[in-house]
């Protein structure tokens, strides 16, 4: 009796507890920047009108509670523990789902291939929470309606489920009327046909959707897809998931029908299974995960704290080989105030260190539109936390915070309010918006704020389009109205340098040199005139 008691319960709840501490311990040990930085491409909003916005789509529901939970990815271990514990309870449910339909062959190490695969997406930065959050309520409805026994019942509960989970999860029902219907080809040939139905109401309701113009594309409401930036193409590695599902209920349906296996070959299949998923996890981890853009994600997060001298630690002790890498080094120089004279004692690459073309991607937005702000050029920063938002499914509340700057610089104080009122109603950022509004038609206030004021000045009254000379002709405008901010012509000078335009750079420092904007030359400067 103690051994049975042993097996039957301590080693699952040893096993299960172990694959959750080693998720936690890798998603805070190597995921940690990336946690924070899905907090930036999701809000909740405490509002009914959002809420109601949100839930009457296909899908609304995970979506909302995904918005919900990744509010507190903001907090060091919250973000660690929430996913962890999902794909935890995703592996367990999964488990009992091959328990049941191959109750004598112990498919325990292959149910967590599932969950080790949406382990992975959680570092794809276009990849949505609600898609896991979708795939645990795939595992709770299979696991339920494998224990409904008479076929009149099967039959109701898959229908009612298929039309349920596409109201509340969306895509994942496809996926959900698909195994039920393998399921009883295997296990109920003879009336197997009749759960053709949860595929065709799935269909109907996505056909219902298109008409409606819910989404403009059939994958977006049948494939995973739908969990997936929609401006964006997915890759193939979001079907993994749903490819592994189907194949370890194909192969639990396959073992359905084994007996009470032999000690000997029971710890072969337990081998062969760790074994696989040692390979998957060690494969997966290496070769999925990008870690360029990993830490692109720690210096994105280095960005919005703004411990610029944290960004330039990581830089110096990092091959900092390519463009992000360089803007955000870039932005830290400049807001040390060592653009100038450091600029060659970091790697650059041209003029796209300092900033990138844009590429109508929100990623690229939000670092140009720190970039732009940084420079003085309040226009173009505005411009690029706009596109931001537009360019992603959901609020960015760094960029919101940003348009609320720019706003109050520009002294548009009523947008500048409806960006505070947006912001009022999230979790974290609410203290910092409603400390905004003494702002709010103060032009006295906005003048005397350190950052506020010194970026007001920045804002150049000539009636020209931005850019349209060059990004050059428009710094020049910025330093002749605010000699005081230094980065500005910190940053042009660079411009001139990483471009060998040294004629434009002799002219600037012949223009400035003595003035309010360039009082003493600094000595890398000096040197490349005298080298030049």
């Amino acid at each position: 009796m103690k051994n049975k008691y042993l097996k039957g319960s301590f080693l699952p709840a040893i096993g299960w507890s172990v694959a959750f501490i080693a998720l936690f311990s890798y998603l805070q040990l190597k995921g940690l920047y990336n946690l924070y930085f899905m907090e930036q491409w999701q809000i909740f909003l405490y509002d009914w009108s959002y809420v109601s916005s949100v839930l009457w789509q296909p899908g609304g529901f995970v979506q909302l509670a995904s918005d919900f939970l990744v509010q507190f990815f903001v907090s060091p271990y919250c973000g660690a523990l929430i996913v962890a514990l999902l794909l935890t309870l995703i592996g367990l449910i999964t488990s009992s789902v091959l328990k049941r339909l191959a109750p004598n062959v112990h498919l325990y190490a292959i149910s967590l291939l599932p969950a080790v695969s949406l382990l992975i997406l959680q570092f794809n930065v276009n990849y949505h929470l609600s898609g896991t959050l979708a795939f645990l309520l795939l595992t709770v409805g299979l696991n339920v309606y494998l224990r409904v026994q008479p076929l009149l019942a099967r039959v109701l509960f898959a229908s009612c489920s298929s039309l349920i989970i596409f109201l509340l999860a969306g895509p994942i029902a496809s996926l959900f009327a698909i195994i039920v219907l393998l399921i009883e080809l295997f296990l109920h040939f003879r009336s197997s046909y009749i759960f053709l139905l949860p595929v065709a109401i799935v269909w109907l309701l996505a056909m219902i959707c298109l008409h409606l113009g819910v989404t403009g594309e059939f994958k977006h409401l049948l494939l995973p897809d739908g969990y997936f930036t929609s401006s964006l193409k997915a890759g193939n590695i979001i079907y993994q998931p749903w490819g592994l599902m189907l194949a370890i209920v194909l192969a639990s349906l396959l073992l359905h029908s084994v007996k009470t296996l032999k000690k000997n070959i029971l710890i072969a299949n337990l081998t062969c299974q760790f074994i696989v998923l040692g390979w998957f996890v060690h494969f997966s981890l290496s070769s999925m995960i990008d870690s360029r853009y990993e830490f692109f994600k720690e210096l994105d997060y280095y960005m919005r704290t703004e411990n610029w001298d944290k960004i330039l630690q990581q830089c110096k002790e990092t091959d900092v080989n390519n463009s992000l890498y360089q803007n955000c080094q870039n932005v830290a120089l400049a807001e040390t105030g060592k653009l100038a004279e450091c600029l060659f004692d970091y790697p650059q690459q041209g003029l796209q260190s300092i900033y990138l073309p844009w590429d109508n991607t929100p990623y690229i937005s939000v670092l140009l539109s720190d970039v732009y702000f940084s420079m003085g050029h309040i226009a173009m920063s505005q411009r690029m936390a706009f596109e931001s938002n537009v360019g992603g499914n959901n609020y960015n509340p760094r960029m919101l915070k940003r348009l609320v700057q720019t706003n109050l610089i520009y002294g548009a104080y009523r947008v500048a309010e409806k960006y505070i009122t947006i912001l009022e109603k999230t979790r974290y950022y609410k203290e910092w918006a409603h400390s905004q509004r003494r702002f709010l038609d103060n032009d006295t206030a906005v003048k005397n704020d350190p950052l506020l004021g010194l970026k007001r000045g920045c804002v150049f009254p000539e009636n020209c389009f931005s850019g349209k000379n060059g990004i050059d002709s428009d710094l020049k405008h910025i330093i002749d109205h605010n000699p005081s901010h230094r980065a500005t012509i910190q940053y042009l000078g660079s411009i001139y340098l990483l471009m060998n335009d040294i004629p434009k750079f002799k002219s600037m420092v012949e223009s400035y040199y003595g003035t309010n904007a360039l009082p003493s030359l600094p000595k890398a400067w000096s040197n490349e005139l005298s080298r030049k």
